[in-house]
């Protein structure tokens, strides 16, 4: 997982991103997740709340979870339970939660993936959901993932999922009833999205080039378009929801 200074880093301007307020985005979340008004919840990479804080109206609780500092700052957490915690360490008792979220948050975990989908089931009552949302390529081409994967690989350190490969780290954990929904966020606004994550001007220039420069197909798939230097694409996002028995 990229270290505590990253996240100081992009803590700053966090909430000025797109993909963190998208309504359309957080309203298909809480429908695939079907929260009960007797649900506790835990929201693991809470950030700045956003989640959480929509989430709380349907259910009994929700407690936020994060390792940055400067995240939990910046965020709002009247009526909701706010830790400092690391998904992979042990914190609270086993089986306390009816209902786990991750939205953008398990690319981040380099080492020990497993061990994070094993501690979210072991957090998890019998019957209760483990529920992660994720951006993907738009399909699994092999030339567009590794488009993707390329590109990324010039803004952060991170994982690249499908469906397929995020469908089997649920089954391989122990998740039963495993079933993928599907969420397009329309015209995602790339240069919105390259300011607002702490990056240098260079870097900054260089993905957005690479999206000017792609291959036809991954243009295709991303239904890209460019209007007065601003680059915009159609992008998937993956809700995967697992049962625990």
């Amino acid at each position: 997982m990229p270290d505590r200074h990253f996240w100081n880093i992009r803590a700053k301007n966090y909430d000025r991103l797109y993909w963190t307020k998208d309504a359309g985005y957080i309203e298909r979340i809480i429908e695939v997740a079907k929260f009960t008004r007797d649900d506790l919840v835990l929201d693991i990479g809470t950030g700045t709340g956003a989640m959480a804080r929509s989430i709380r109206p349907h259910v009994r609780h929700v407690v936020g979870m994060d390792f940055s500092d400067s995240m939990l700052k910046r965020g709002k957490w009247d009526g909701i339970s706010m830790v400092k915690w690391d998904i992979t360490d042990s914190l609270f008792h086993n089986h306390l939660f009816d209902k786990i979220v991750g939205r953008m948050v398990f690319h981040h975990i380099l080492d020990n993936l497993d061990r994070a989908f094993l501690r979210c089931y072991d957090l998890l009552k019998s019957r209760g959901k483990l529920i992660i949302a994720e951006g993907v390529p738009p399909g699994e081409d092999p030339e567009i993932v590794d488009w993707y994967t390329e590109m990324f690989k010039h803004k952060e350190t991170r994982r690249t999922f499908t469906k397929s490969l995020l469908v089997r780290y649920f089954a391989k954990n122990g998740f039963q009833d495993v079933r993928a929904y599907k969420y397009k966020m329309k015209r995602f606004n790339i240069n919105n999205w390259l300011v607002n994550s702490g990056l240098r001007k260079a870097k900054q220039t260089l993905i957005l080039n690479m999206h000017r420069d792609a291959p036809d197909k991954v243009k295709a798939a991303y239904n890209m378009t460019f209007q007065n230097g601003t680059c915009f694409i159609d992008t998937d996002n993956l809700i995967i929801v697992g049962h625990k028995e």
